[in-house]
């Protein structure tokens, strides 16, 4: 019941930008010429409505802490990278089981600017109301503080301004790129400055940012998880229909535009593929999901000791821990692709289906 009040309270009145400021939400709005649906008014209303909060409280936060976050040095960031439904999640939860490295929270993720300074009071009061999450992904703050972000045409799927180019920002303005890449920077900064630990980040937009990413901390490394392209078709085609609701500012089409998927697909594998020779060696890893759910222990393993992120001893308690309370859970079931798609999916994921080996 719980679960259900606070799904439809994402659903219908809170947003993944509570946490944006009233310059950036008028900007948005200006952009996409205030074509917000009726049916999402109460929920523009309740972003427009705290956005000067969290403006008063991001200027505050950079008053007090603007200084040591520029002064902050991010170590060796470890990105997580995979299409959606590839097993990101399940490899950042297992990850981010050791104390020793840090991932962003909700809170965090939604509130970029001014966390430093909110998390302590605010969090336990808004917290009860929202989707449960123990690790988050990276990208919304990118979302809250640039609007450049892939996950713009979920917000507004009617849009004509081609937010797809955020995902590798190679067809991207330049300046759209570096507004990012300061983005990417600031956060990760104030994520250390919070912590004081090496953070462990998942976002599948950046399989396809790797170049950018490496601009940005020349040092990070990178853990990338692949799975069967007709499987993760199916998985993404669903996930979209389910978190339709909790990011659209704007209605649209019915159904999912399957065509995007395959497009967004191959433009993310084309990037990583032409771009992960940029990565020195020692600081990449690939694997399979099929090899981790079959051997979480030995693969998280081979990631400590082929990344050399630490002792892998000290986390193999909570990580059998873990493991043991998760032991129930079976994959979701898909129902068989038919000829005509298994071909689309086969020709956007050619590149995929050559270097990794699965059946087409």
């Amino acid at each position: 019941m719980i679960f259900l009040i606070r799904y439809c309270l994402a659903s219908t009145l809170f947003h993944l930008f509570e946490g944006i400021t009233f310059g950036a939400w008028a900007s948005v709005l200006r952009h996409e010429r205030f074509r917000i649906s009726p049916w999402r008014w109460p929920r523009a209303l309740w972003i427009t409505s705290i956005s000067p909060w969290n403006s008063w409280a991001a200027r505050a936060t950079q008053r007090r802490f603007g200084a040591a976050v520029a002064a902050t040095r991010v170590v060796a960031p470890v990105f997580i990278l995979g299409h959606y439904r590839s097993g990101t999640t399940h490899l950042h939860e297992l990850l981010a089981l050791d104390a020793r490295f840090a991932s962003p929270n909700r809170f965090q993720t939604f509130n970029p600017s001014t966390f430093l300074t909110t998390e302590r009071w605010l969090a336990p009061l808004v917290e009860p109301f929202m989707l449960p999450r123990r690790v988050q992904e990276d990208e919304i703050a990118y979302l809250i503080l640039t609007g450049l972000s892939p996950y713009m045409d979920w917000v507004f799927p009617r849009s004509p301004l081609g937010y797809a180019r955020t995902l590798s920002f190679r067809a991207a303005d330049p300046a759209e790129a570096a507004a990012w890449s300061r983005a990417l920077a600031d956060f990760l900064k104030a994520l250390t400055l919070k912590t004081g630990r090496p953070l462990i980040l998942k976002s599948p937009p950046h399989t396809a940012r790797v170049r950018l990413i490496l601009s940005v901390f020349p040092d990070a490394r990178f853990i990338h998880i692949r799975r069967d392209p007709y499987t993760v078709f199916l998985s993404t085609i669903g996930l979209l229909k389910a978190v339709r609701p909790i990011f659209r500012l704007q209605e649209g089409p019915r159904a999912v535009d399957e065509g995007a998927v395959l497009r967004g697909y191959q433009e993310m594998y084309d990037a990583y593929f032409d771009d992960r020779a940029l990565v020195p060696p020692g600081r990449l890893i690939e694997v399979a999901y099929e090899d981790l759910t079959r051997d979480p222990i030995g693969q998280v393993r081979a990631i400590y000791e082929g990344l050399a992120l630490a002792e892998f001893a000290p986390l193999l308690p909570a990580l059998e821990a873990h493991l043991a309370s998760v032991a129930g859970h079976r994959p979701a079931r898909h129902p068989e692709l038919d000829i005509a798609a298994r071909r689309r999916v086969a020709v956007a994921a050619a590149r995929c289906f050559a270097e990794w080996g699965y059946p087409r």
